[in-house]
């Protein structure tokens, strides 16, 4: 079974990315993948620098993270969009999985992208800052990605996305994601 971890940038109490990796989460299932919804807030990380890194090694949280990354054949990245572009928080956390953490992130295992936002765009724009990310660390990215406008109504009760074309993005980004996983395994 493929197992897929869902990492949202955001851990604000009610975060709408975080609903939308909890939507994410049941739709893999739906879709025959082990999914798991994790927070950042469990991994706290120090600012990435180069000098502490030196003087301290790599966060033991950093390389935490990075395992259970490494057990997975799937990551969505959930990004809410921060001034047109990524939040702090995800970007520390893909800058420390660039360091020896003794694994290999963005290696063997595809990457999907998300995001939601109250705006019209639902996050569009910080996502390309993501996959510009991605492609400079050479990590297998997949192209439909899923962005969900208008987040205040966006879900419904169960959790579930409301709007079809939003619908339709999740499925395809899911089921893209899923066989690429599975083709990565043969």
């Amino acid at each position: 079974m493929t197992k897929i971890i869902i990492i949202p940038g955001s851990t604000r109490n009610g975060s709408v990315n975080v609903q939308l990796g909890e939507a994410i989460r049941l739709k893999l299932q739906e879709m025959g993948a082990e999914a798991v919804l994790i927070s950042l807030a469990d991994y706290p990380m120090p600012i990435f620098n180069a000098d502490d890194e030196a003087q301290n090694g790599v966060p033991k949280e950093a390389k935490d993270l990075a395992d259970l990354v490494a057990g997975c054949e799937g990551v969505v990245l959930i990004n809410p969009e921060y001034n047109g572009s990524l939040t702090p928080l995800l970007k520390n956390t893909l800058d420390w999985f660039s360091r020896d953490v003794g694994v290999k992130v963005y290696q063997d295992r595809v990457f999907a992208l998300a995001a939601c936002s109250p705006g019209a765009l639902g996050g569009i724009r910080g996502l390309s800052h993501v996959r510009d990310i991605l492609v400079s660390v050479v990590a297998d990215t997949i192209t439909p990605q899923l962005a969900v406008g208008d987040a205040g109504g966006a879900f419904a009760e169960d959790g579930s996305l409301k709007n079809e074309r939003a619908v339709g993005m999740l499925e395809t980004m899911c089921e893209t994601l899923i066989k690429k996983t599975q083709h990565l395994a043969d």
